[in-house]
């Protein structure tokens, strides 16, 4: 395959990955095509404007991969930046992607790096090449900072020392490859795409230290978030009608309590590029 081939279809990946996710229902406490979840600033409409916003940027972010051997993560950051600038000036200052263009950005560039050194692009050599990529990430950007100007997820480590997105990373996206993935191909066999998404994003609710959930709620939040979305797979999720039915009253209660999963979700989009990744690279 041609560079140029390489390039396209990494990013057309990428972008249907960012579209499924929001296009996936339901979701509790989060934005879908018949829900606004948790949120009284963003809908559907916002998503699609911020996901044509930010998809040039993928092409960017897997040509760091190709062309850089080194330092990849400070290459990456500029091109980050300037995709949240367009993000935000699609949505009008409504933050719907930050975490996601992290994510994938990381993941297209992993691509590109694997490419170039002729390495089998699968979930294994995704994880180890995120995983150097953004090797003491923790350490740089949670541990050593003063407690002036803290991030959302800087203070959260501080006060109950969450990792977040930054510990996933540096682990290689562990929770993606041994929650995420298994389950989503075990779901696709018996059910159709979008009830695979909606039990994926519930088996990683399980998992996920998702810092979004804490910061809009509680640490308390998280763990209702977790024992939920376990009884709800306990119970066959998508594939019951008493799995479907708790679903629904999780999507009531998220709202209630201002609980929205954005990490959970960002990860859910992670887990299908991953799996799309390998299954048309493999063709």
């Amino acid at each position: 395959m041609k560079n140029e081939n390489f390039i396209i279809k990494i990013s057309q990946i990428a972008l249907e990955s960012t579209l499924l996710e929001v296009s996936t229902h339901p979701k509790p406490g989060l934005v879908t095509p018949f829900s606004n979840g948790s949120h009284k600033d963003m809908d559907y409409v916002t998503f699609i404007k911020s996901a044509s916003a930010i998809a040039p940027y993928f092409i960017d972010f897997i040509k760091v991969g190709l062309n850089y051997k080194d330092d990849i993560l400070n290459k990456l950051r500029p091109i980050g930046v300037m995709a949240e600038r367009d993000m935000f000036r699609a949505t009008r200052g409504v933050n719907t992607h930050k975490g996601l263009i992290f994510l994938i950005g990381l993941i297209c560039a992993a691509s590109g790096t694997l490419y170039r050194k002729k390495i089998k692009i699968d979930r294994l050599s995704l994880s180890d090449e995120v995983k150097r990529i953004t090797e003491g990430i923790v350490e740089r950007e949670l541990k050593n900072i003063e407690d002036e100007k803290l991030t959302n997820g800087q203070r959260i480590y501080k006060k109950y020392g969450l990792t977040g997105i930054r510990g996933e990373v540096e682990k290689g996206l562990k929770s993606i490859i041994e929650c995420g993935l298994p389950n989503f191909e075990k779901s696709i066999e018996v059910l159709n795409l979008n009830d695979s998404l909606v039990n994926t994003l519930l088996a990683l609710m399980t998992r996920v230290e998702d810092t979004t959930i804490v910061h809009r709620s509680s640490i308390e939040g998280l763990e209702f978030v977790r024992k939920y979305a376990k009884m709800a797979l306990e119970a066959g999720g998508m594939l019951t009608e008493e799995g479907r039915s708790i679903i629904n009253r999780m999507d009531e209660d998220f709202k209630e309590r201002n609980i929205s999963p954005g990490g959970c979700a960002d990860m859910l989009a992670a887990t299908y590029m991953i799996y799309k990744i390998e299954k048309d690279m493999g063709e």
